[in-house]
């Protein structure tokens, strides 16, 4: 973006200052949402151990019952 000297150089700055803040916030924004991303990621350590106990558990429910038996 070029700068026109037919503008009034106070709009131009605060449009700007505008324009900043916008961007200022979607950046916050999207770090928000990347920490959210991370936090619900299944690589989360927490998720791992969680989805680990889980599968033990289904494991163990498995031994547990008996196979059905064919003729003899």
């Amino acid at each position: 973006m070029t700068f026109n000297n037919k503008k009034d150089p106070w709009k131009e700055i605060k449009r700007l200052e505008k324009e900043n803040k916008r961007l200022e916030d979607e950046n916050a924004s999207l770090w928000f949402l990347l920490d959210e991303f991370e936090k619900s990621s299944i690589l989360n350590e927490e998720h791992k151990e969680k989805i680990n106990e889980a599968l033990e558990k289904l494991k163990e429910v498995g031994m547990m019952m008996h196979p059905k038996t064919g003729e003899a």
